[in-house]
């Protein structure tokens, strides 16, 4: 499951090792350290209360839930529990628990409870759901040799909860011994409507339910027979509340694996998801059509739960033995129509990019720590291609709403969905050569907030989509703060430009001269002469740029080094400049005119002796470059 923070949270269980919680992002990447252990035993459902953020439901096996204080760890043990002379209560191994988001919570025995006080009192409303089968209820003398009643031999009981969120009267529970049960007034009246399904073999596991967000009578369901040695994906649908189901992954189709989880897309109701024992499937017209999901090497991995987040419209898949997999942004998916690929070329709707606050983490973990992927910190474009481009030109380029390019990206020619980057950013900025690298300079500045044009060029044909630039919503800096540090990077961005121009002017006459110098023959004044002039020329190369290697740490730090430092310090931060930083922009900015007035005077001074000396000789007169 998922919460609401930002970055949102990610909940889920191990096999074995209790349940957890992590960081769906986390800058320098969402290491072991990022993952909380916040229950014992067995891991199996984890919500986080919607009512009070610091407190989080999960369970171990048998059904032992408890609500958990994320902050302290306090755990308080909130079962149901048998009534008076009453019979232990058959909780699954699996037991499943439901957090509707009114924050109303369900678990489920033999019998469904419900508790709107956070466990502090249950209601019980329903009857045993289950056959009820006493032929099924034999674990206390199971085992052999020695009995085996750790609760996963516990059979006949509730497997799957769901309550719909377009009513909540409206509520499904499915069994682990063929039952599908539906209540449409909160529990005072249930009907059993397996029966009502054709070509489903008696006794299946109601491994799943779904409801419909668009229509109230709309349900999905899966059922698992592996344990009958069937291994076929039962998937089913209904629209009238279970009164008739239509079987959606056909007995012919190339979904393998039997399945554990269907999920109907929260804004468009014709895309679907299922996973199998053997994968996750992705359907864009209601179930008609399944293909796998292979994207990132997704691999061949029991998918057992999906969540799709309602804000961020990522899709959270939890394997068994492969860990958990965000997809950034299924938006372009729900875009994905029949008509958009009978296209041979179309952009699909994205969410608007997000200019993620830039910030640093993350360090050398050592070799047995994990580091999981971010969300993209670039925006993302998508479009679909109908056939593989092979011939011709195809290029991806971005411009302003001035129609000012900001550069071109590379753009992938494969047949299906693409998705290609863009950094945000104008190209870095030119920064003039010396002993070691100008660490702060080697990105560009990010373009503010607002729309931006995508303009795809495949051969003759010009394709173009709007590109929506937002900032994060978790900056406290308002757009005129983000103004003032794009302008101030702008002059720095500029500066170094300059300078390297500079600089350029200035290795152009020094290099000049060294040449010259090398072509005098018997002629040691002149020589002499010229030598002595490249090094005064030099010695103003060297007020702008480190020649001595070594970095900050044990090198130089000359103009070059100054500015590009701050131009990073002030790229890197997109609030408001300080003053300070403000004030020593304009400093450096005259100590490299100073630098520059100093050699346009030598310039003067010098040139013209030494030209008319070089033409005495018959060599080439050096020009003010």
């Amino acid at each position: 499951s998922v919460d609401m923070e930002m970055p949102y949270r990610v909940y889920g269980g191990l096999q074995d090792n209790s349940s957890w919680v992590g960081d769906s992002a986390f800058p320098g990447g969402i290491t072991n350290s990022r993952w909380e252990n916040m229950y014992g035993g067995d891991g199996f459902w984890m919500f986080a209360d919607p009512t009070d953020a610091d407190y989080i439901y999960a369970e171990s096996q048998g059904g032992y839930i408890g609500r958990i204080n994320r902050k302290t760890h306090e755990a308080r043990a909130i079962q149901p529990l048998p009534q008076y002379k009453e019979k232990d209560l058959r909780y699954n191994w699996n037991t499943p628990i439901h957090v509707s988001k009114d924050g109303t919570l369900y678990i489920g025995s033999q019998f469904l409870f419900r508790s709107k006080d956070h466990g502090q009192t249950w209601e019980r409303i329903s009857p045993d759901l289950t056959t009820n089968d006493p032929q099924k209820q034999k674990q206390e003398e199971s085992g052999g040799v020695s009995v085996d009643n750790s609760s996963a031999e516990m059979h006949t009981t509730i497997y799957s909860i769901v309550e719909s969120p377009k009513n909540p009267n409206l509520i499904w529970a499915g069994t682990d011994d063929g039952n599908l049960q539906v209540t449409r007034d909160g529990g005072k009246t249930w009907t059993n409507v397996a029966g009502n399904i054709t070509g489903l073999p008696k006794n299946a596991w109601v491994s799943y339910i779904d409801t419909g967000h668009f229509d109230e009578g709309t349900a999905y369901a899966t059922f698992d027979l592996h344990t009958f040695g069937d291994m076929s994906p039962y998937v089913y649908k209904t629209m009238d509340f279970g009164k008739t189901w239509t079987q959606i992954v056909a007995p012919n189709s190339n979904i393998r694996g039997y399945a554990h989880v269907v999920k109907e897309d929260l804004v468009n109701r014709d895309l679907l998801f299922v996973g199998t024992e053997m994968g996750l499937w992705i359907s864009l017209d209601g179930g008609s059509q399944w293909a796998q999901y292979k994207g990132s090497d997704f691999p061949n991995v029991a998918v057992r739960d999906l969540a799709i987040h309602p804000r961020d419209n990522d899709l959270v898949i939890a394997t068994h033995g492969r860990g958990i997999w965000i997809v950034d942004d299924i938006t372009p998916l729900r875009a994905l129509t029949t008509d958009a690929m009978s296209k041979e070329i179309v952009f699909l709707q994205a969410q608007p990019a997000k200019q993620r606050i830039q910030a640093g983490g993350g360090w050398v973990n050592g070799d047995a720590a994990f580091v999981g992927d971010n969300p993209p910190g670039e925006a993302v474009i998508t479009y679909y291609q109908k056939k593989r481009h092979i011939f011709g030109d195809l290029k991806i380029e971005i411009f302003d709403a001035n129609n000012q390019s900001l550069g071109t990206i590379p753009a992938s020619k494969r047949r299906g969905l693409n998705r290609v980057r863009w950094s945000m950013r104008l190209p870095a900025p030119k920064v003039p050569a010396a002993a070691g690298i100008a660490g702060g300079a080697t990105i560009g500045p990010r373009v503010l907030p607002g729309t931006y044009t995508v303009k795809m060029t495949k051969d003759k044909n010009v394709y173009t989509t709007q590109l929506v630039v937002v900032a994060d919503p978790r900056v406290k800096h308002t757009l005129a703060d983000r103004q003032a540090q794009f302008d101030l990077s702008m002059k720095l961005y500029k500066s170094l430009g300059e300078m390297t121009t500079i600089v350029e002017r200035i290795n152009a006459t020094r290099l000049a001269l060294d040449e010259r110098a090398a072509r005098v023959v018997n002629d040691n004044a002149l020589k002499n002469r010229l030598q002595t002039a490249s090094a005064q020329v030099d010695e103003l190369r060297k007020k702008i740029v480190a020649t001595k290697e070594g970095g900050a740490i044990t090198g130089e730090q000359r103009l070059r080094e100054n500015l590009a430092d701050l131009y990073g310090s002030v790229n890197g931060y997109e609030g408001r400049p300080s003053q300070t930083q403000m004030e020593r922009v304009d400093a450096l900015a005259r100590e490299l005119a100073d630098v520059n007035a100093s050699f346009d005077v030598w310039m003067k001074k010098e040139m013209s002796g030494i030209n008319s000396a070089l033409t005495k000789k018959q060599l080439e007169e050096i020009k003010n470059p």
